[in-house]
């Protein structure tokens, strides 16, 4: 009796492990769009912290992380989109977005569809200095 409830307790402890996947900071999102009306499909890239002009969307970056090369491929971005075709901006959507699911949280307008490929980091635009001239 009592190895039955230490091997169960065993099993519960070892089940109950979290496997957390640690994210990298990225500074670049690719993000296609689809323009319904048209039929005109834009894929673009937008740096964290700037926004991009899409129709009548305002698409801005707040932060974007992707997984580790080991773990299960898997890019996020936070995006604050607003739409502007009225003199009142009005936000249609703000949250995550997920490029492993597009259905999940993109953008579904009756003009405009909006979802994430990729979150990446861009080494021209990282503001952290790899090296250290030295003026000899």
């Amino acid at each position: 009796m009592f190895l039955k409830k230490m091997l169960l307790l065993i099993f519960i402890i070892g089940s109950s492990k979290v496997y957390g996947v640690s994210w990298i900071e990225g500074n670049k999102v690719i993000i296609q769009g689809l323009d319904k009306i048209t039929a005109r499909i834009e894929t673009f890239e937008i740096f964290v912290g700037q926004s991009y002009k899409f129709g009548v969307l305002d698409i801005f970056v707040k932060r974007c992380v992707f997984s580790k090369p080991i773990d299960k491929p898997e890019s996020l971005a936070f995006l604050k989109i607003n739409d502007n075709s009225d003199r009142l901006s009005e936000v249609k959507f703000r949250g995550w977005m997920f490029a492993s699911s597009p259905a999940l949280s993109a953008l579904q307008d009756s003009v405009y569809d909006i979802s994430i490929l990729a979150c990446m980091n861009d080494d021209k635009f990282s503001n952290k200095s790899s090296s250290v001239n030295s003026f000899e």
